[in-house]
């Protein structure tokens, strides 16, 4: 059966910006001529990957280690893979496989750090009572102990290859609530979910297990409320989503988790203000700073048949009074809309009203890797390169620390990808500090 959530299949290891990091066993690694070590693209048993690029994958511990997700994808049985938790105790140095995460069938999640504690919260999708669609889970890590705590708590259970489910992002509060987006299938259960392809909030309150989940809350009022990502501030979550109101749009809602009701009663259209007379794909990245700013970054392409190209990447941006409008961030004629997955971008929080924007682009096949600062939803600077490879495909997909409490300048993971063959992961460290921090 083919599985709807195998999107990526790129075979990936940990590496860091000039030293490398962990390698595979009997596989040689390859020189790229930015100097950063690539693996060979397949094993015989197995392939790699990492989570997509708007879910909170970076996380840290109260030792502040760094932990990342990577899944396994067996060769001789494509439809059955694991998840397994990275670890780095030296700031990206070095890396080690710790623990795999429990079930068959485990992908497309998320994790979250607790500060003081060495607990970690995972959110991920995983075939349940041996049937061969998915359903969305939640456990916790003990990384002092090296223990899954418990078992894992079903969010939502699927019942047929249309009825699936998976969590997209997962985020905690100050107070310990966890909060996770689960994503749907084509037919998820009506109600509560508005339509196929839908994502909503659901709620833990610590200490009370399965049974204090609150929720679904879909995030969108209009069709579909896809590919949603998520961040928590000042105890609200705020979430960015593809939605289809008639043509496809770039929505934005936040919803309180004290009241648990939405701040807005319908999508509010962050991609079309001032009109761009382009049309978005699925992909968003969100970042929320201290101010009532938010900045998101997503990308478009100009208007016509289905996948046209001459695209866009772009900004929308908000502060305390609600008005959005839209930068241009850089062109990339051949970068299409509509249905496509766009993972090649990525928001960091930077210090103050400030963003910081990770991206390669499709029209230089993803050779380089950028860095540019934004401000108030303003860029700042020229794009500044951060690494280039003679190797197309080499900066693929960007994961970045989106977790507002980790104080870590620009740090995300990059995975490669070419034509199918995965190329190997990276991690981008910033100069300073040294290690990520809580905050």
């Amino acid at each position: 059966m083919k599985v709807t959530y195998s999107h990526m299949r790129l075979l990936t290891v940990l590496f860091a910006c000039t030293t490398l990091l962990a390698q595979v066993p009997n596989q040689p690694p390859v020189k790229s001529a930015d100097g950063l070590w690539l693996v060979a693209p397949k094993s015989e048993d197995s392939l790699l990957s990492l989570t997509r690029s708007f879910s909170q994958g970076l996380t840290i511990d109260s030792e502040n280690n760094v932990w990342t997700m990577v899944t396994e994808y067996r060769a001789k049985e494509p439809d059955n893979r694991d998840v397994w938790l990275y670890r780095s105790k030296d700031g990206g140095k070095a890396w080690q496989r710790v623990t795999k995460f429990p079930g068959k069938w485990s992908a497309n999640g998320a994790i979250a750090g607790e500060p003081g504690k060495q607990i970690l919260h995972a959110g991920w999708a995983a075939h349940l009572d041996g049937k061969a669609y998915t359903s969305a889970v939640y456990q916790q890590y003990d990384a002092g102990q090296g223990v899954w705590l418990g078992e894992p708590e079903v969010l939502q259970k699927g019942s047929n290859d249309q009825d699936q489910y998976s969590v997209s992002d997962l985020a905690l509060d100050a107070d310990g609530l966890v909060t996770a987006l689960v994503a749907t299938h084509r037919r998820p259960k009506r109600p509560p979910w508005p339509s196929g392809w839908s994502s909503g909030f659901m709620i833990r309150e610590p200490g009370k297990g399965d049974a204090a989940w609150a929720g679904p809350f879909p995030v969108h009022t209009n069709t579909h409320g896809f590919w949603a990502n998520l961040q928590i501030r000042d105890g609200k979550a705020h979430t960015s989503y593809r939605s289809s109101p008639g043509g496809s749009i770039i929505g934005y809602r936040s919803f309180s988790l004290a009241d648990q009701k939405y701040d807005q009663n319908k999508d509010v259209e962050i991609s079309v203000q001032p009109k761009t007379g382009r049309h978005v794909a699925n992909a968003s990245s969100l970042v929320v700073g201290p101010f009532g700013n938010r900045t998101v970054l997503y990308s478009a392409a100009a208007p016509g048949q289905r996948g046209a190209a001459n695209g866009q990447l772009l900004i929308a941006h908000a502060g305390d009074d609600d008005k959005w409008h839209t930068e241009v961030l850089c062109d990339d004629p051949k970068m299409k809309s509509g249905n496509v997955s766009h993972e090649h971008f990525a928001l960091v929080q930077g210090p103050g009203a400030q963003a910081i924007a990770l991206y390669s682009k499709v029209s230089e096949d993803f050779q380089v890797l950028y860095r540019r600062i934004l401000e108030n939803g303003k860029p700042m600077d020229k794009e500044r390169e951060i690494a280039r490879s003679d190797v197309g495909g080499a900066y693929y997909r960007i994961v970045a620390m989106r977790d507002a409490r980790v104080r870590s300048g620009v740090w995300a993971v990059v995975a490669g990808v070419r034509e199918g063959e995965a190329l190997g992961i990276r991690a981008v460290l910033a100069p300073r500090p040294p290690k990520p921090r809580w905050h």
